[in-house]
C-alpha cells in the first residue's frame, strides 16, 4: 500500500505542489525558472508563460537582482551558503512593481545534468504588519507606563522644580534691592543675575528631561553605553530619592560593553525598578538600611550586560512570585499594576529579559539583562 501511495504521488507531482499555499519555483544553475505552481502565480502576478524561461531575478528587487547570480555561482564553486539551506527574510518583486517582504528558503537539487535550486517562498506581509501594530501597542503602553511613573513621582518633581524657582525669586528681588540703592554695586548685581540665568537653566533642564522622558514616542535604538544611561538617570531618580531619605548609590563596572538599545525605554525600565525600591524601603520605614545600590556587570558567559537594583525592603513573598509580572497585579494601595508588566515586554523586544531574586538577609534586586551587540547583528 505504501508503495502505491509513493507511486500516486510521484505521477501526480504537479497537482501536489499547486496545493500548496507557499510560492514554490524551481531554476537551473543559471538562474532560469524551470517551474513555478500555482501559488507563485497568485502571489507574483504572473502567468506561467511569463515566468517559464525567464531569469529568477525578475522576481528579485535591487539590491538582491544584481547579487542573485553572484551567490549561486559562488555556492557552486565553494560550498558556502548565503541562502541556500539556511533561509532567511527577504523582499521580493510583484508583477505591478510591488515590492512585499517574504521568507525564503532555498535547497539544492543535484542530478545527472547538474544542480538544480527549488525555493518556497512564504508571503510575510500579514506577519510584518501584524509585527508592526503590536510594537506599536507595546509603545504606547510603554508611554503610558513613563506618565505613571512621572505622576508617582509629582512630590519629588514639584520639589526639584521649586528650588531654582525659589532660588530665581530671591536672586531677582536681590538684584532689585541692590538697583535701588544710591551707591548700587554693579558687581553684585551681575552675579546675582548670573546665579539667576543658573537656576533659570537648572529649572527649564528638569523640565526637558522630564518632557523628553515622557513625550517619546516609537523605538528609536542607538548604541548605548548603560553606564552613561544609568549616570543620566540620575538627574530623574535622584530628587525622589533624596524626597523619601533613600541614598541611591550606582556601582558601574568600567569597559562595560555596548548594546544596542532604545535609550529611553532601557531608562523607563531602570527607573520604574528604582522606584520599587524606594516604595518597598518605604513600606517598612527604611528598618533595614537606606540604600538603593544600582549595579551594572557584564556576563561573559552568554555575552549580556546586566543592570540590577537592590533594595533592603521586605522582598517579594511566596504568594506574589508567581503573578509580580503580570498586568494589573500590584502590592501597592495606589497604582495600575502595569510597570513590571511593561518593563518586561520592553526587555523581550530588545531580546532580553527581566526577573527578580530575593536576598539573603533583606529586601530584593530586580535585574533585567540585554545582549550585547550592534545593530548589524
Amino acid at each position: 500500500m505504501v508503495g502505491t501511495d509513493q507511486q500516486w504521488l510521484a505521477d501526480n507531482a504537479i497537482e501536489v505542489l499547486d496545493s500548496v499555499v507557499d510560492a514554490i519555483v524551481t531554476i537551473d544553475a543559471e538562474g532560469v525558472i524551470q517551474s513555478v505552481n500555482r501559488a507563485t502565480e497568485v502571489l507574483f502576478g504572473y502567468p506561467p508563460s511569463e515566468l517559464l524561461g525567464q531569469p529568477v531575478e525578475v522576481l528579485m528587487p535591487e539590491p538582491h537582482r544584481s547579487r542573485h547570480q553572484r551567490y549561486v555561482d559562488s555556492f557552486l564553486t565553494t560550498g558556502q551558503a548565503h541562502i541556500i539551506g539556511i533561509g532567511r527574510e527577504l523582499s521580493a518583486l510583484k508583477k505591478d512593481g510591488t515590492l512585499f517582504p517574504i521568507y525564503l528558503a532555498v535547497s539544492e537539487i543535484k542530478t545527472e545534468r547538474g544542480s538544480y535550486f527549488a525555493g518556497i517562498i512564504r508571503d510575510l506581509s500579514e506577519t510584518k504588519a501584524n509585527q508592526e501594530t503590536l510594537l506599536e501597542q507595546r509603545e504606547r503602553l510603554a508611554r503610558v507606563g513613563r506618565l505613571s511613573t512621572m505622576g508617582e513621582m509629582t512630590a519629588s518633581i514639584a520639589h526639584e522644580i521649586n528650588q531654582p524657582l525659589t532660588a530665581i525669586a530671591a536672586y531677582a528681588q536681590a538684584c532689585q534691592k541692590l538697583l535701588q540703592k544710591e551707591d548700587c554695586d554693579l558687581d553684585r548685581v551681575r552675579d546675582g543675575l548670573r546665579k539667576l540665568n543658573e537656576q533659570s537653566l537648572r529649572a527649564g533642564a528638569v523640565i526637558e528631561r522630564i518632557q523628553r522622558f515622557v513625550r517619546h514616542e516609537g523605538s528609536q535604538k542607538e548604541l548605548v553605553d548603560l553606564n552613561e544611561l544609568m549616570r543620566d538617570l540620575v538627574h530623574l531618580a535622584a530628587p525622589d530619592a533624596r524626597l523619601h531619605s533613600v541614598e541611591l548609590t550606582f556601582d558601574l563596572q568600567e569597559d562595560l560593553p555596548v548594546v544596542y538599545c532604545d535609550p529611553v525605554q532601557i531608562q523607563q525600565v531602570a527607573l520604574n525598578l528604582i522606584r520599587n525600591a524606594i516604595d518597598a524601603m518605604q513600606e517598612i520605614d527604611c528598618a533595614h538600611g537606606t540604600e538603593v545600590l544600582v549595579r551594572t556587570r557584564a556576563e561573559q558567559v552568554d555575552a549580556r550586560v546586566r543592570v540590577s537594583v537592590t533594595d533592603s525592603g521586605s522582598g517579594v513573598d511566596e504568594t506574589n512570585e508567581p503573578m509580580i509580572f503580570s498586568p494589573f497585579h500590584t502590592t501597592k494601595q495606589e497604582g495600575m499594576g502595569m510597570g513590571l508588566s511593561i518593563c518586561r515586554s520592553i526587555m523581550r523586544e530588545h531580546g532580553g529579559d527581566l526577573n527578580f531574586e530575593n536576598n539573603d538577609n533583606h529586601g530584593c534586586t530586580f535585574f533585567f539583562v540585554l545582549p550585547v551587540g550592534d545593530e548589524n547583528e
